[in-house]
């Protein structure tokens, strides 16, 4: 049995993303997400260690609120792993902004 030592709590959250590598955008999801990082599920395979832009759409029940900024970071993979034709990727934020981060935390604590 392994034990976690996470730094930042995680939580169960669906939401749409875009991940921007170079020039190209593709469409992601999230499967959950921590103030420090999230995993992403999408058709483009990382490689480990890459860091790239990334976009998440708060939103509230599925609905994008109009009035919400996304949250914006570049991100660090982590690891990745094949998922159901797709890829799973664990990434970690590496450049936040206190306004993106005070964003993210509000977010996270009303999904809670």
């Amino acid at each position: 049995m392994s034990v976690e030592h996470r730094r930042h709590e995680r939580y169960a959250v669906e939401i749409s993303a875009e991940v921007t590598v170079g020039v190209e955008t593709v469409a992601a999801a999230t499967q959950n997400v921590s103030e420090g990082g999230a995993a992403l599920t999408l058709d483009l395979p990382l490689d480990e260690g890459s860091t790239f832009g990334l976009t998440l759409f708060l939103t509230q029940d599925g609905i994008e609120d109009p009035d919400r900024e996304p949250f914006e970071s570049t991100a660090t993979v982590q690891w990745v792993r094949p998922a159901s034709g797709r890829y799973l990727c664990g990434i970690a934020f590496t450049t936040v902004a206190p306004a993106q981060r005070a964003r993210l935390r509000e977010f996270l604590s009303a999904t809670a």
